[in-house]
């Protein structure tokens, strides 16, 4: 899972077995270690219902989707979830193989639809 923030967005990017896993489980997390040894936690879950919504607690940066928002991505070629909370873009998206070189992990992402193979 990748997380990449901005100004104001939060962006979570997941592969092919990272969107299988969110299929079967009710949450899946990553996190990144600092030298320090704090991590910086992220985690997707799932909601009964209502739209995307962030929080951010401690060390964890939550996002969570409806229950049926995340089947219906999970099981289907749509590349995102977007919404807003705040003045906070929310975007949960497959994430595609680069087109520029090969990535040692292209085979767990997306075809990319730019590309021309």
């Amino acid at each position: 899972m990748k997380l990449r923030l901005d100004e104001n967005s939060v962006r979570i990017r997941l592969r092919r077995s990272e969107v299988e896993r969110f299929a079967q489980s009710p949450s899946i997390e990553a996190a990144t270690v600092f030298p320090n040894g704090r991590k910086l936690t992220f985690m997707l879950s799932k909601k009964p219902a209502g739209p995307l919504a962030v929080t951010f607690e401690g060390d964890r940066i939550a996002v969570a989707i409806a229950q049926a928002d995340a089947d219906a991505w999970t099981g289907s070629e749509q590349v995102g979830l977007y919404g807003r909370e705040g003045g906070l873009e929310i975007m949960i998206e497959k994430d595609f193989r680069r087109t520029s070189m090969p990535s040692p992990d292209d085979a767990d992402r997306y075809p990319n639809p730019r590309s021309a193979t």
